[in-house]
């Protein structure tokens, strides 16, 4: 009997440590996980940026967000993408840069904020102990900073490239 009752109670704690949370909207997810991460301004992200300090900048924007501005030294990982790519050694190859190891500073930004929220709580979810979020994302980067950005407009989708040539009549 000892042991049904041991067994009924393992399994009630079992099953209350497996219930997901569950959110109203977005928007009520976002707040949560903004009281998990870091926050850091556009202002201290350009003193990190002067300094000797080893850091990865991550832009999790879509592509075509991302090429036509985007802070510079960032690398272009999609939020979709990021769990994917983050440990990837051939991605950070192609990417030319080594891959962050778990314990380096990481930042990532996003459009406006929420984005980079979710990500930089992904990101620790994953094991990454020092992630930071670019408060109000590229949009504040933007404004506070208005000359300094990158753009790579050959990337974006439709690019200039040469036409291949097409065999046939």
């Amino acid at each position: 009997m000892k042991k049904i009752v041991f067994a009924f109670a393992i399994a009630i704690i079992i099953a209350a440590c497996n219930k997901s949370e569950k959110f109203a909207n977005v928007d009520e997810m976002v707040n949560k996980a903004e009281k998990q991460v870091k926050i850091i301004t556009s202002e201290e992200l350009k003193g990190l940026m002067g300094g000797e300090e080893v850091y990865t900048l991550i832009d999790v924007r879509q592509a075509d967000e991302h090429y036509p501005g985007y802070i510079p030294g960032s690398v272009n990982i999609p939020r979709g993408s990021l769990e994917f790519k983050i440990a990837d050694s051939i991605f950070w190859e192609s990417v030319g840069i080594y891959m962050p190891l778990p314990s380096e500073k990481i930042i990532v930004y996003d459009q406006k904020g929420k984005r980079g929220i979710l990500a930089a709580q992904t990101l620790q979810q994953l094991g990454y102990t020092n992630v930071l979020t670019l408060k109000e994302g590229w949009k504040q980067w933007e404004l506070t900073f208005p000359d300094i950005f990158e753009k790579n407009l050959e990337k974006m989708s439709g690019g200039h490239d040469t036409p291949k040539p097409a065999g046939g009549c």
